[in-house]
């Protein structure tokens, strides 16, 4: 059928049938980029509004802005710009903005892959290319639905901000650097469904791509604040945050990622006519003769399908986690020269380095937990490509095949866990001279382990009960990452669903192990209730 494809191509125009493919995937979208862009809008207005309540008084302003100088703080969160005259709107940019931008960056990058390598993969793309539809045609109607999407993000966000009567102007600035990000990351994934023959390959290599973005602009904050260094300009978060949203806007920042993504969409179609339909430019490595008689098994086919996901967010999670552990002893001088900040942390160097690495493990379990959820992903894709109903017309039970990808994604993110604690202990011992914290950053990044597998249950669940709904899974990862960073300022109760609020922020606190065993059993009752369910509904093919 690919041979008919291609003869049928010759006498069609290269956009032929555009508009019909860019109906089909908006009317596809139309639910899960309403759950989006409510989601975002709605964690954002709520976010503004607990910050305009917490920080009211000058003083509290003041505090805030010496915190947010801090080079830790600097890497998670931007280049701190108005931190002389903070405002709520400047917090919003500083401290809110970039945690906007990774959404709606994955979700670009999943709206493409979706429609341009996961529907390739599994054929539909080419029963539709067998009719008179251009070559072109589906890249264009991937890129809309991803456009889409960015924009009704960043227009109800927009809206959000204006209902926290913040500055129409800063507002404009930030949801078009949130827009610009969006952009940027549809065209990485553009590109990347064309280099590579699977879905997972293609969201494996955009979110690593994301990840080379976010430690470019944190490495270059750090070492020149306020966007003076030139790593800062080489990520689309460095141009989105060089607006100077609420401060002193500036637009022209925003050219530079309308630019770049528009070279990359022209890449994109540059490339789609220089391969075969099915196929991707990178080859596929072939294993070599000996390697089936060592791997065999589940185990064995899902670890050499997922190797390179592993290895991409492993390295993220774990070189984030370095970098964190070897600002430590800058953050804890800083902390000690501001006297004002010994209200906001506990006493003594170490105290303040536990307050913030208690913070920050949870952040990187929720990057761990996010793997998880794209392991199990990688399971649906599988199933929707038909491959996964060939491998179980042998002998093969339903609880194995899945089992084994969520017993890999499961092993996997502890052993990302636990390398991360260790090498940010290492990395904090030397920065502090304190040998004690590698024991306890190790034991740190454990005692996350059973909220990062609640996160893996969950997505198990959707899997085997609503496979179609996915897209719950990453609102509800959003959801959880949020509430982790900004737990404290949200109304009470909203954290009430993730699990990281019942674990024990160590090691700024005292080991309690009563939540940390009900975490383990709810995670193992998800995962075992996921795959008890799985083995009862149809599978595709």
């Amino acid at each position: 059928m690919t041979v008919v494809a291609d003869r049928r191509q010759d006498s069609v125009g290269e956009l032929a049938g555009t508009r019909h493919l860019v109906r089909v995937a908006l009317r596809l979208d139309r639910w899960r980029t309403a759950i989006w862009a409510v989601a975002v809008a709605g964690l954002t207005q709520v976010s503004v509004s607990s910050l305009s309540q917490v920080y009211s008084s000058p003083e509290a302003l003041a505090g805030r802005a010496q915190l947010i100088s801090s080079p830790a703080a600097t890497a998670l969160a931007g280049p701190g710009y108005g931190l002389d005259n903070y405002t709520i709107g400047a917090m919003t940019a500083n401290e809110l903005g970039l945690w906007i931008m990774i959404p709606v960056a994955i979700l670009a990058l999943l709206t493409v892959t979706r429609h341009l390598r996961a529907q390739e993969e599994d054929g539909r793309l080419e029963l539709v290319r067998s009719a008179p539809v251009g070559r072109d045609a589906p890249v264009v109607a991937g890129l809309v639905a991803a456009v889409v999407a960015t924009l009704a993000v960043g227009g109800l966000t927009f809206l959000a901000l204006l209902s926290t009567d913040l500055d129409p102007v800063g507002s404009l600035a930030l949801t078009g650097g949130i827009v610009m990000v969006g952009l940027v990351f549809a065209g990485v994934s553009a590109v990347a469904s064309q280099l590579t023959a699977h879905a997972r390959a293609a969201t494996s290599l955009g979110m690593a791509v994301l990840g080379v973005a976010f430690l470019l602009r944190a490495v270059g904050d750090v070492r020149g604040p306020q966007s003076t260094s030139v790593l800062t300009w080489l990520s689309p978060f460095g141009w989105a945050q060089a607006t100077r949203a609420y401060v002193d806007e500036r637009f022209w920042p925003l050219a530079i990622g309308v630019v770049v993504a528009g070279a990359l969409v022209a890449v994109a179609f540059r490339l789609v006519g220089r391969r075969d339909l099915g196929t991707g430019l990178v080859a596929e490595r072939l294993g070599r003769p000996r390697a089936s008689a060592r791997l065999t098994g589940m185990v064995a086919l899902t670890l050499r399908r997922q190797a390179g996901s592993i290895l991409a967010w492993g390295v993220a999670i774990v070189v984030m986690g370095a970098f964190i552990g070897l600002l430590a002893g800058e953050l804890v001088n800083f902390i000690a020269d501001e006297p004002q900040l010994a209200q906001i942390f506990p006493t003594g160097p170490n105290g303040a380095a536990a307050s913030a690495f208690a913070l920050y493990v949870v952040f990187l379990a929720v990057m761990a937990g996010a793997y998880a959820a794209t392991g199990v992903g990688a399971a649906r894709s599988e199933e929707v490509a038909v491959r996964g109903a060939i491998v179980l017309a042998g002998p093969v039970s339903r609880a194995r095949w899945l089992g084994s990808q969520v017993g890999v994604a499961g092993v996997a993110a502890v052993v990302m866990m636990l390398v991360t604690g260790l090498l940010m202990g290492v990395m904090a011992a030397v920065s502090l001279g304190d040998q004690s914290f590698v024991g306890r950053l190790v034991g740190a990044a454990a005692v996350t382990l059973p909220a990062v597998g609640i996160i893996l249950g969950v997505a198990v669940v959707v899997m085997a009960v609503a496979p179609r709904a996915f897209g719950v899974v990453w609102a509800y990862v959003t959801y959880v990452g949020v509430v982790g960073l900004f737990g404290p300022l949200l109304p009470d109760g909203s954290d009430v669903l993730s699990p990281f609020t019942y674990t024990p922020q160590l090691p700024a606190e005292a080991m309690d192990w009563p939540p940390v065993l009900a975490l383990s059993v709810v995670a193992v009752a998800l995962i075992g209730g996921g795959l008890a369910a799985f083995r009862r509904r149809d599978v595709l093919g």
